[in-house]
């Protein structure tokens, strides 16, 4: 499960990162998330906990 959620996380941050306009704003420096944190959270959830997002921030506080 571990292998499969960080697979899941390089795919996203590699692919946000690809598409990122030039013209996008710079992240906040006080952003405790990136954009790919937070959709593989919900990935995470969706998949292995029936949706239940408090399982899959559990989850990934935990790895």
């Amino acid at each position: 499960m571990t292998e499969q959620t960080v697979a899941m996380y390089c795919f996203i941050d590699d692919w946000l990162t690809a598409i990122c306009p030039a013209w996008a704003p710079v992240p906040n420096p006080r952003q405790h998330l990136s954009d790919a944190e937070v959709l593989t959270t919900a990935l995470v959830a969706a998949r292995y906990f029936g949706g239940n997002l408090t399982g899959g921030c559990r989850y990934m506080q935990g790895h």
